[in-house]
């Protein structure tokens, strides 16, 4: 196998495949390309993804999966190595379980989906800690909400490196507000004293559901983020949010769990003993 960098016109390989998980829309292999090391190959109608990120792993092989982890197996032999898989989702477990590959739940992986209408009003108990800090924003400030974000571009750059400015965020985010167009991103700026004070980006990855690629903050008032996400939601026809997940960091993984996910995408290392 020829393995490969992955650039824009990969989009057509892509695209035959429809929504399995935040991991495998091509708008998120594009955007983390470079961060996560990301390489592919076709292999007898399979796509092969190899994670060239330490520790180095394969993701699912797309199309014919069973084609593909047996590629992989081939290519590791000659290679020396030992094949593993991550970001496998419950329902295609079964395919390695015939190879003989033992699987194991990958948290780290695990996409955190949300429901729309508990973001409009943060309604009940759960969302106390919500609806309190969104109450408060509004008293503290007179914030507006644009949705088109298209308008922002050089702004929300700009804000993104005053704020933002770490290896896992400054150019993943530049690449999505780079290809708003390319990807049919919709999304909405959060404007104080007109400077913008947060924005967010997503996708529409099925009828019921879209992916939140990016929602950032400036942090100076913790209701910032709670208005963001409400604003957003009242502008939704989609019931669903997945907001990916948490790649393991212990921060991360704490502010979206106290969101209340409605449901948690499971996913599977697979490792051969």
């Amino acid at each position: 196998m020829n393995f490969r960098g992955i650039t824009l016109g990969d989009k057509r390989i892509f695209g035959k495949f429809g929504y399995i998980c935040s991991d495998y829309q091509f708008s998120y292999l594009y955007m983390y390309n470079n961060l996560y090391k990301l390489k592919i190959a076709e292999s007898n109608g399979a796509v092969i993804i190899r994670s060239d990120m330490a520790p180095a792993c394969f993701y699912m092989p797309l199309g014919d999966t069973g084609q593909g982890i047996e590629a992989v197996l081939k290519y590791c032999g000659k290679m020396g190595t030992t094949p593993v898989f991550s970001k496998i989702p419950q329902e295609y477990t079964g395919a390695f379980k015939d190879f003989g590959f033992i699987l194991e739940e990958d948290r780290d992986s695990f996409d955190y989906i949300f429901r729309k209408s508990d973001f409009i009003g943060y309604e009940g108990k759960k969302f106390r800690n919500q609806r309190n800090n969104y109450s408060s924003y509004l008293r503290a400030l007179l914030p507006e909400f644009d949705e088109r974000i298209e308008l922002y571009i050089d702004k929300c750059k700009a804000f993104t490196l005053k704020y933002h400015n770490t290896e896992d965020k400054l150019e993943p985010t530049y690449k999505m507000l780079d290809s708003i167009a390319q990807f049919n991103l919709k999304g909405g700026v959060v404007l104080e004293n007109d400077e913008v004070a947060a924005f967010c980006l997503y996708e529409k990855v099925s009828g019921d559901t879209v992916q939140s690629h990016v929602e950032l903050t400036n942090n100076t008032h913790r209701g910032v983020h709670a208005y963001l996400i409400s604003e957003l939601a009242k502008r939704m026809d989609e019931e669903y949010i997945n907001k990916e997940d948490d790649m393991g960091l212990p921060g991360l993984r704490r502010f979206k769990e106290k969101y209340n996910p409605c449901t948690m995408l499971k996913k599977y290392k697979a490792i051969m003993v």
